[in-house]
This record gives C-alpha cells, structure tokens and sequence, in this order.
C-alpha cells in the first residue's frame, strides 16, 4: 500500500509571472523532497507547469507535510488530492514520473471532488481511499479545517508557520516559547491563537490523521 499526494496551483493561468513561479515551485519541491525525505518513495516532482505529485509511505505525516507546502507557498492557492492504494508499475525512486497505479488514480479522483465541491473556495484539500465511509469522515474532519485556515488573518498563519519551522504540529506546545521566537508578547500572541481556532484545528488534524492511518491499514 502506498499513499499517492497530487498538487495542483489554482488559476495558475491568470499568476502573472507565471515562469517564476513555477520555479519557485520547483525549489521547494526540492526543499520538501530534503524535509520529509525519511517518509518520501518517489520524491515530489513537477509533472507540468502548475501541478507536482508525488508518492509516499502510509505513515507520512500528510497533514503536516500538506500545511507545509500550503503555508509555504502563500499567497498561491494549492488543491491536494491523496490517494491510497498499490501500484502496479515498478516505482521511479528518481523523480514522480511513469509509475501508475491505484494510489495516483485515487489522488486524481480526489481532486475531481474538490472541482466538484470546494465549499465556496475554502476547501482545497480532499481524500479517496479504499475505505468509502472513511473517506468522507477524511473529507468532512478536512472541510471543517479548511473553513478554520481559511478565516485567518497573516498574523494568525504565521503561528501555524513558526510551528511547522519548529516541526511542532500538536495542539500542545509552550506558548511563551513561540511568542518569543515570534518576537511578540506572550498576551499579544494568546490574542491571536484564541481567535484563530489554530488548538481546535489541530486537534481535528492530529484526529484525522489517526482516522486515515487507521483506514489506509485495514485496506493491506
């Protein structure tokens, strides 16, 4: 079993500037391939101007791995789709390319979903399993979560920003700690996480990410 991640850059056609953006793109495809590299088969490669893919072990931490790309490309906008399932070509272990098999296919089925529903343009992130409940369980945990992201101010991303720098991606962490390093004070920086919902949507992160693993397995 493997888990199948397809990235794709919305209304890529009207970002002015459209060749460096695409190799910004390529540099932190580069930069993510070294971060995750311990959970990463075939590494993230850009497969056309706007769209990258790339295929993982079952046990990546997807929902921080996806963050990380998202909040690292800003202000573009990525739709995901992640798909599990096996392969049925031999595995390019160089670059995201020629290998195919259940897992892309069912990435691909879960970015139809969200051109089919993106939840007025909040939701860009979308599953498709083998497990079909577990899938909309994925899908329903993701969109409240997206809606979360989706009404944060610059001050407020920032925090989930400082926290996946520190590879901290739990709802617990030392709040004097990260308002330090933020360089704001400590009341300044609890202003701002109560009004984000950041420990809230964390919590629904570390849940989902307990539901997929949970699902993925049962499908070996």
């Amino acid at each position: 079993m493997y888990l199948a991640l397809i990235g794709d850059l919305v209304s890529s056609r009207n970002i002015q500037n459209r060749q460096q953006i695409q190799k910004q793109l390529l540099q932190l495809m580069d930069e993510i391939n070294q971060r995750y590299k311990e959970v990463i088969i075939s590494p993230f490669t850009v497969t056309t101007g706007d769209e990258f893919q790339a295929l993982l072990k079952i046990d990546a931490k997807i929902f921080q791995l996806i963050d990380d790309i998202s909040l690292s490309f800003l202000p573009y906008v990525i739709r995901f789709g992640v798909g599990s399932g096996q392969m049925l070509t031999d595995i390019n272990l160089q670059q995201s390319i020629g290998s195919d098999g259940p897992a892309f296919w069912n990435a691909r089925k879960a970015i139809n979903l969200i051109h089919q529903r993106n939840d007025y343009g909040a939701t860009q992130i979308a599953f498709c399993l083998g497990d079909e409940e577990a899938s909309k369980q994925l899908n329903a945990l993701t969109a409240a979560c997206e809606f979360i992201k989706s009404r944060w101010t610059d001050n407020q991303t920032e925090i989930l920003k400082t926290l996946l720098t520190m590879n901290l991606y739990q709802e617990e962490f030392e709040n004097k700690m990260i308002a330090h390093i933020m360089k704001i004070s400590p009341s300044a920086f609890n202003k701002r996480l109560k009004a984000s919902g950041l420990k809230i949507y964390l919590r629904n992160k570390e849940f989902s990410g307990q539901l997929f693993l949970e699902a993925v397995k049962e499908e070996k």
